[in-house]
């Protein structure tokens, strides 16, 4: 299998990956401030509140199959690297089956404390009631999201960045088709909303799983003695991926918690801007799609000259898309609070955002970069670290601290003070790191 990332320019590869990538992840995230924005039209300020809050839990779940899906990326990198389509193709098949004996218990678990973990974030009355509704329709899909997005990964992996945008169109368009069909036709409310994303989930399963065993035969029977041994170098990635993409969960369902002090209108506002940065800094998400098979692959080829120069190149796009969306998202300020029909909290926590706070994404993007380099440079334990220290030592009292001075505003400060911080950090022991992979003792320069 040909290794397309270990020659040419770094910065064309981390570019094409990431635009191609960032097109079918806008899809998916337009259609989740879509859904937000018909709900909206409902006109009960609970409906946007109860989506906050079943996002935080459903971020949970996004997170572990994100995680596998990176773990599976890592490791399907380093085969193509090493070019053995045989290894390849076993390997994908008992990965794929890891994944489902992994998330059915972690969906069971989950659907059965909806209520409990809603009532922990703040969640109370009418707000309670809808997030428990579409949390109890959504959360069975979880294996089939994580099986859809294992094989994206696998797409990406190959270098086949367009192939792995089509599955998440497909999501996305499904999903943008039924919304107002479940919510207004049918009548359904925010559980059509649920509905209309579980079917979208299902058209990704399906393409996904039919473009690895037709399109790529990459699908083998499972053999016991190579599943044990997939498995278990499977998990040497995927489980510190997992627990560095759970963490992120913990930082915003304690953001959550404290907005949730402030009412059902700070609540709001804070599920709009979390839907609507994703879809604003889509390009940032993707990036850290992008970097870990770009990296991979020039890993297991030994070219470390290479790897560093994915981590300046990923700087290089981070800085200049960051200063395109920030401009973009203050001009659009207006037309999203009158989209919204915000007031109160929600309004004014909406406006400080777009208007300047939404530098937090330079800061977030530099933490993506490093994290999935540690991740695909058989480092993973330093990405769990860092992302668990994000979450808690720099979130949790910045926020904390933020609120106590400026209410869900000064939150927003605290948020942006400790991005700021451990981005920093992270760009700078990743430095470190890659140079200490170089056999020789003289430091990488890049080139």
């Amino acid at each position: 299998m040909e290794a397309k990332f270990t020659q040419g320019s770094i910065f064309k590869h981390v570019t094409t990956m990431t635009l191609a990538s960032s097109i079918g992840l806008l899809s998916l995230f337009l259609v989740d401030l879509v859904d937000m924005y018909w709900l909206s039209l409902l006109g009960e300020v609970e409906l946007a509140a109860a989506i906050g809050y079943a996002g935080s839990i459903l971020f949970f779940t996004l997170s572990l199959a994100l995680g596998l899906a990176i773990g599976c990326a890592a490791v399907v990198s380093h085969a193509i690297g090493a070019g053995s389509k045989a290894q390849t193709a076993q390997l994908v098949s008992h990965v794929f089956v890891g994944i489902i004996i992994i998330t059915l218990p972690v969906m069971i678990a989950v659907y059965f404390c909806i209520e409990t973990v809603l009532m922990w974030l703040g969640a109370k009355g009418r707000a309670l009631e809808l997030a428990a509704a579409y949390m109890r329709i959504i959360i069975p899909s979880m294996p089939i999201l994580a099986v859809a997005m294992a094989a994206s990964a696998v797409m990406r992996a190959m270098g086949n960045a367009k192939e792995a945008m089509y599955l998440t169109v497909l999501g996305g368009a499904v999903n943008a088709a039924l919304d107002p069909v479940f919510i207004f036709g049918l009548g359904w409310g925010i559980e059509g909303a649920a509905v209309a994303s579980v079917c979208a989930r299902i058209a990704m399963l399906v393409y996904g799983v039919y473009r690895m065993a037709v399109t790529y035969d990459l699908f083998v029977f499972p053999h016991k003695v190579g599943f044990i041994e997939d498995i278990r170098h499977y998990a040497q990635t995927a489980i510190p991926a997992v627990l560095t993409n759970l963490s992120t969960p913990i930082g915003v369902a304690y953001l959550t918690a404290v907005m949730s002090q402030f009412g059902d209108s700070a609540v709001a506002g804070n599920a709009i801007i979390g839907k609507l940065q994703p879809l604003v800094f889509a390009g940032l998400f993707a990036l850290s799609g992008a970097v870990g098979p770009i990296a991979g692959q020039n890993l297991g080829a030994q070219k470390y000259d290479r790897i560093q120069r994915t981590l300046w190149d990923s700087l290089a796009f981070i800085g200049l898309y960051c200063v395109i969306a920030c401009a973009g998202l203050a001009l659009l300020t207006p037309f999203i609070v009158s989209v919204f029909g915000v007031q109160g909290e929600a309004k004014v926590l909406i406006q400080v955002y777009c208007y300047g706070l939404s530098l937090v994404a330079l800061f977030n993007g530099m933490t993506f970069v490093s994290n999935a380099l540690f991740n695909n440079l058989k480092l993973a334990p330093w990405a769990t670290g860092f992302n668990f220290a994000k979450a808690t030592l720099f979130t949790m009292p910045f926020v904390s601290l933020g609120a106590s001075w400026g209410g869900p505003v000064g939150a927003y400060w605290g948020l942006l003070v400790g991005s700021i911080l451990i981005g920093i950090l992270g760009i700078v022991v990743a430095y470190w790191k890659i140079n200490a992979l170089r056999p020789s003792a003289a430091p990488i320069t890049g080139a």
